[in-house]
């Protein structure tokens, strides 16, 4: 593979800032403006719910992947359950949370915004992370990647151990980690609110 090798810590550091500057960014869009469907309580409505399904199979769907990593997944190749159908579950998760945030919003553009950033940025920092583990698991990784799709799952792949080794301190932080995203809701009923009592400006609306 062409992809520079990246040591985890500092990749993940710059992919938790990137990300917090961009959120930072689609939040400030969402404070100024207001969603046309807002207007129009039944497909708002839809949006929400679809929104709400969406974050929370992404809250257990990163919850159930973490307990197969455990603290492991750079010291060993995890091939069973969720990683024996897709390499990446985790960031498979993390964008049906994206769109889920994005109907939730209310606003296509939101939601266009966050799935166009996702699309174009973790690609790359997928990349960078699997060429640090080729280089790795330079005898089984290489196997496993023309075996296991990179993004869209092949459940015929499914295997699952009959027990798995975890660190539960591990585990309870990922589950708090992916909770994050159900902040995203509150946050766009707070603005709606403070909108709808005058509170909030509003300078343009968005599809």
């Amino acid at each position: 593979m062409s992809e520079t090798v990246v040591a985890p810590a500092p990749l993940m550091k710059a992919r938790t800032r990137h990300s917090r500057i961009f959120v930072l960014a689609i939040l400030l869009l969402v404070i100024f403006s207001l969603g046309i469907f807002i207007e129009h309580g039944f497909v708002h409505e839809i949006m929400e719910w679809a929104g709400h399904l969406l974050v929370v199979l992404c809250v257990l769907g990163r919850s159930y992947c973490s307990a197969y990593i455990g603290g492991r997944k750079n010291d060993e190749l995890i091939q069973e359950g969720p990683f024996s159908v897709v390499r990446n579950p985790l960031y498979v998760f993390s964008f049906l949370g994206l769109a889920g945030i994005g109907l939730q919003s209310g606003m296509l553009t939101v939601l266009g915004l966050l799935l166009l950033g996702f699309v174009l940025y973790y690609p790359k920092v997928v990349a960078r992370e699997e060429a640090f583990l080729l280089h790795k698991f330079n005898d089984t990784y290489a196997p496993y990647m023309n075996t296991v799709p990179r993004w869209w799952p092949k459940w015929s792949n499914w295997a699952e151990p009959e027990y798995i080794r975890t660190q539960p301190r591990l585990l309870r932080e990922s589950m708090r980690d992916a909770a994050v995203f159900f902040a995203a809701f509150p946050i766009f009923e707070l603005l709606e609110a403070l909108r709808a009592n005058g509170l909030l400006p509003t300078y343009f609306m968005l599809p």
